[in-house]
């Protein structure tokens, strides 16, 4: 039996197993929170395109709205013009985008946030789990829901399923990412650093 010598360390040909393991090179984001990020991503950008196409159809068919805005009228006990209430109408769809939108950059900078490692990481991820969370639960709701205008096309509807279903698997996902212990650690190291500096 031939016995092989012994590994030199100082040989040109061995290789710390360190040297090669990117997840703990200092400063490496770890792979755990790569993904959770690329997931987070998908989910903002999915729900932005969702929030677009509501917003659309909304304007499209707002006879919904404008019920609304009759009976709200007659329950108090004035009658309104048709222009009063187309006004009220578009307004009301404005203001919606606008409150949408601003949901959309908070999550954005949370994103951020999450990615440089600032001082508010550990709270920005939580606020991501939690929409993750939410966008999950809403794609099981689709599944019992109904289209609410008859006038849009089917494939409308049928695309804008689709995209929330994606969103919220990329929510989901993220959301499982963000309980690795490589990401809890990423984004608690920051916080660290915060109160140490405070200090």
């Amino acid at each position: 039996m031939v016995s092989l010598p012994p590994v030199n360390p100082k040989a040109p040909s061995h290789v710390e197993p360190e040297a090669v393991d990117t997840q703990k090179r200092p400063g490496k984001t770890p792979e755990a929170v790569r993904l959770m990020l690329s997931c987070w991503a998908v989910m903002i950008a999915g729900e932005l395109l969702h929030q677009i196409l509501v917003v659309v159809s909304t304007a499209l068919d707002p006879a919904a709205l404008r019920e609304a805005a009759r009976e709200t009228a007659k329950s108090r006990g004035g009658e309104v013009s048709d222009g009063l209430v187309n006004a009220t109408v578009y307004g009301s769809i404005f203001v919606m985008a606008l409150l949408q939108l601003a949901v959309l950059v908070l999550l954005a900078f949370a994103l951020r946030t999450v990615k440089e490692n600032g001082s508010w990481a550990r709270n920005a991820r939580r606020l991501l789990q939690i929409f993750g969370g939410f966008f999950g639960l809403r794609m099981l709701s689709l599944f019992f829901m109904l289209p609410s205008s008859t006038t849009l096309p089917v494939a409308f509807y049928a695309f804008d399923g689709v995209l929330q279903i994606i969103l919220g698997v990329a929510g989901v996902m993220g959301l499982i990412y963000a309980m690795d212990k490589d990401a809890v650690a990423w984004t608690d190291r920051a916080q660290k650093n915060a109160q140490k500096k405070g200090k």
